[in-house]
């Protein structure tokens, strides 16, 4: 497999096909939902389904008793208290319940715990101020699932709990409380967020409390909570937890809620972060939103993100967005600042510690509210699990957060290592934790051991994954609509990336800020806008490189009232030439010094076969049209016309991405051989043998080169249509015939459609190949003037031993070497009009050259064969450049 730096997953074509057209999409829309798990029509419905479905909160086997104790704490005026977190989802958990229960006339109130005071979670001293203030109920959000002491120490002090949380449960006993948590129980999905749990017991709380008349839509929800998924969604997002499933549907309707909500804080966070409600999405949340809510709880306290989310006025509402803008701007500052540091410290170590597989970086002067942002940044600049540190040097302790990358579960490798640990907690992507100043250096060598032992090389090395190969043509305002529909993205669906290959970049300029580059992507004759934000740095690049392969998301662009598709730039791969690394290509060139040519006896006996045209290529119609094939039964509904549709290399390269085999159709190999050695696009692919089958090979050789087909990994072979046409058993071997260069005649396609009867038939010729297969055809069958060329090759009255040296001398006759069937052909015509004689003496072929004399060509019956042969079959090439839409 060669390693390119983007890759994407093998992909059946027939699914695609299929798909694309249950569904109504492109196949390019098609082929990125199927890449995404959703291979059959169902699932890809439900999938697109703009409702999709929620499942019944009282699945949660406890849901009914927290509904009976929040209704009888609420009808007993006793005094509530919702604990959240100092995070987005914390913070939209307890504003989402708060107002539930408020809305219920419940005497509640909230606590948000302040990081650097009382650490994650809930501390023991904010129990005891909740029970010196009366407070009977304790409902824990988006925490409080491995609080065992402090739930225990409530129950002393009179304090009934709720605990809702979505945090994996610790090993040993839970908390004695009534638990919400899809990881204890076989509620169906458990990737719910912290504020996603708090909306199932509001929907349930609502549905006991105040319910209303059923309706026939399954998936209707109480208007009372309705109006707040714009805070399921903004947690939701924020948390990133996959966005499939309750998740999906939760934030598609929370966004649309979002575009419209009526709520002051929310309008004002929106305004400060510059969002226009209308195009609400969620990267405009995740990076213009969430980071607002949660800058206050990471430089001093989250109370003021609380109260934005809960203020009733315009007023207020601009002065706290104004309040978290500012802290924002100072969580940025801080953040680029110890990036660098980090970089640095980085930089300074030892090759053989930069090699290892885990980090662990600390630091006194490290800002604990921003080490998690940190780590992640980290993650992206050197793909390996990252743990970051912030000592306390008066307290002799440090605080650290932890990011991961790929299969690596940082939870466990804590786990692992908890004896060097003083409390520790998370999940697979990312943890936190606690740890004495003297103990740090030992976690940090044995996590880099442990990251050593889990994590191999190739884990590491940075490939970028992409949805789908795509041609320039494709690049449309359409396809980027389609793809919309899979929106919102997130972890778990992640924003589509798409690549073409082998792309021209023009017109590139940086823009005035010096940060961004702006340029033209070409690709199959079509040009589209792009723009690369901060990568203003590949303008050199570019200028020095001709061909790229370019990752990118398309978007539409909206500029002064006018509408276009835009290419937003991901990353760009200097294209690489042929396939130097591919086991099966030939290494020599097909000229006369190939020891895999036909030659001796291989050559000589060519002259007593039967060098009529096979009787399945004559043409039947004298032109028919390709247009009318695909309702013939040998194509059976799997042609694939795209002639004229530009990038052909580009074009194979979305076949190739597939991991499927691949049959190339060329006039002749010889002549098409560039397209192996420096065309064919391989980059990305999973292509593990290239293999060329030629006229001009030996037929024993060639048949040991093809058994390669069925040795497994994905392979390529470029074939000539004589050669293809006597392998029938080697066809079926592949998924997909393509056709490069136009077949002479409708009888030469369905032949060999008919000998791959599972194959796609995928026609890419454009007007070009058209002219070559036609010239093609001249040489091998108007022979007019092949005849005049070999023939004045001989001497007149001359016997020819038939050796290598007249091998060489019928064959070598000009820029590729002649095809040993269309010199046997000559020499036979020449036989037939009496120019030459061929005869077998004691086992050695002898050739004798006859006086010159006047003959017409037509007095050859192989001659007369191969002419009407050539004049249908440049009838049906005449009309091979129309170009049937599909």
């Amino acid at each position: 497999m060669r390693s390119t730096g983007w890759h994407t997953s093998p992909l059946p074509y027939d699914t695609v096909r299929r798909l694309s057209q249950v569904l109504g999409t492109s196949e390019v829309t098609a082929s990125v939902i199927a890449r995404r798990g959703y291979c059959d029509a169902d699932s890809a419905l439900r999938f697109l389904d703009s409702d999709g479905e929620l499942h019944d909160p009282f699945l949660f086997p406890q849901m009914q008793a927290v509904c009976d104790r929040l209704i009888a704490a609420i009808s007993q005026e006793e005094k509530i208290c919702i604990h959240g977190d100092y995070d987005v989802d914390g913070i939209t958990s307890t504003a989402l319940l708060l107002s539930i229960i408020q809305s219920l006339g419940g005497n509640v109130t909230a606590h948000l715990p302040n990081r650097f005071t009382e650490g994650y979670g809930i501390a023991t001293q904010a129990i005891e101020r909740l029970a010196e203030q009366e407070t009977r109920l304790l409902v824990t959000v988006d925490c409080g699932i491995g609080a065992v002491e402090q739930i225990a120490r409530a129950k002393e002090l009179g304090l009934d709990a709720i605990v809702i949380d979505h945090h994996r449960p610790p090993e040993g006993d839970l908390p004695d409380a009534l638990i919400i948590s899809p990881l204890v129980c076989d509620y169906p999905f458990k990737e719910l967020a912290g504020v996603g749990l708090a909306f199932k017991v509001a929907q349930a709380l609502l549905e006991k409390a105040m319910p209303i008349e059923s309706s026939a839509d399954i998936h209707d929800i109480h208007p009372e909570v309705q109006k707040h998924l714009d805070l399921v969604a903004l947690g939701t997002i924020a948390d990133v937890v996959p966005l499939v499933d309750e998740n999906r549907t939760l934030v598609k309707r929370g966004l649309v809620q979002l575009s419209r909500t009526g709520k002051p804080g929310l309008k004002a966070l929106m305004s400060a972060g510059q969002v226009e409600p209308g195009r609400i999405n969620a990267g405009l949340v995740a990076f213009r939103m969430a980071p607002r809510i949660n800058a206050a709880g990471r430089l001093e306290d989250p109370g003021p993100s609380l109260d934005l989310l809960m203020a009733e006025d315009e007023q207020t509402a601009n002065e706290l967005a104004a309040r978290l803008d500012g802290f924002n701007r100072e969580r940025q500052r801080i953040e680029n600042q110890m990036l660098a540091e980090a970089r640095k410290m980085i930089g300074e170590w030892p090759r053989e510690r930069q090699d290892q597989r885990g980090y662990v970086l600390s630091s006194p002067g490290w800002h604990e509210g921003v080490i998690g942002i940190v780590a992640s940044r980290l993650v992206d600049l050197y793909s390996r699990p990252v743990i970051i540190i912030a000592e306390d040097e008066d307290a002799g302790l440090g605080k650290g957060s932890g990011r991961s990358v790929g299969d690596f579960d940082l939870h466990s490798s804590l786990v692992e290592l908890c004896d060097l640990l003083k409390t520790y907690g998370g999940h697979r992507a990312a943890c936190g934790l606690s740890i004495e100043s003297g103990r740090i250096e030992d976690f940090r060598q044995q996590f880099a051991d442990y990251a050593d032992s889990c994590l191999s090389g190739m884990e590491l090395e940075r490939s970028r994954y992409v949805d789908a190969v795509v041609c320039g043509r494709e690049l449309t305002l359409e396809l980027a609509q389609e793809l919309s529909r899979l929106e919102p993205f997130g972890l778990g669906n992640p924003s589509v990336e798409l690549l073409v290959t082998g792309a021209r970049i023009s017109d590139d300029r940086v823009t005035r800020d010096g940060q961004h580059l702006q340029c033209l992507v070409e690709s199959g004759g079509t040009r589209a806008k792009a723009i690369g934000f901060g990568q203003a740095f590949l303008q050199d690049a570019i200028r020095s490189t001709p061909d790229w392969d370019v990752a990118f998301q398309l978007e539409r662009n909206e500029f002064k009232g006018s509408v276009s598709p835009q290419l937003q730039l991901r990353e760009l791969f200097p294209r690489a030439s042929g396939p130097e690394t591919i086991m099966g290509l030939c290494s020599s060139g097909c000229d006369f010094d190939c020891p895999e040519r036909v030659r001796g006896k291989a050559f000589w006996s060519l002259l007593t076969e039967n060098l009529d045209i096979p009787g399945s290529w004559q043409p039947g119609t004298g032109g028919a049209a390709i247009e009318t094939a695909a309702e013939s039964s040998p194509l059976n509904g799997r042609l694939v016309d795209r002639r004229g549709y530009g990038s052909i290399t580009g074009q194979i390269a979305k076949l190739l991405s597939g991991g499927e085999n691949v049959l190339l159709l060329v006039a002749d190999v010889a002549r098409r051989r560039r397209l192996a050695s420096h065309e064919l696009p391989l980059s990305g692919s999973q292509v593990e043998k290239v293999l060329l089958a030629s006229a001009r090979c030996d037929s024993l050789l060639l048949e040991n080169r093809l058994k390669q087909t069925g040795c497994g990994g994905q392979t390529v072979m470029i074939a000539d249509f004589p050669t293809a046409a006597a392998m029938p058993e080697v066809l079926e071997a592949f998924e997909h015939l393509v056709f490069i260069d136009p077949p002479w005649n409708q009888m030469i396609l369905d032949s060999l459609a008919a000998a791959a009867p599972d194959a796609y038939i995928h026609l890419f010729y454009c007007s070009d190949e058209v002219q070559f297969s036609s010239k093609v055809l001249e040489h091998e069958y108007d022979l007019r003037s092949s005849l005049t060329r070999v023939y004045k090759q001989l001497e007149a009255g001359k016997t020819y031993l038939l050796d290598e040296s007249v091998e060489r001398l019928l064959l070598a006759g000009g820029k590729h070497l002649r095809q040993p069937m269309m010199v046997a052909r000559c020499l036979r015509i020449l036989e037939e009009l009496g120019l030459i004689s061929v005869e077998d003496e004691a086992g050695a072929p002898i050739m004798t050259v006859l006086e010159a004399r006047h003959t017409e060509l037509d007095q050859s019956p192989t001659y007369r064969g191969l002419q009407s042969f050539y004049r249908e079959s440049l009838k049906f090439l005449s009309k091979s450049p129309d170009v049937k839409e599909i």
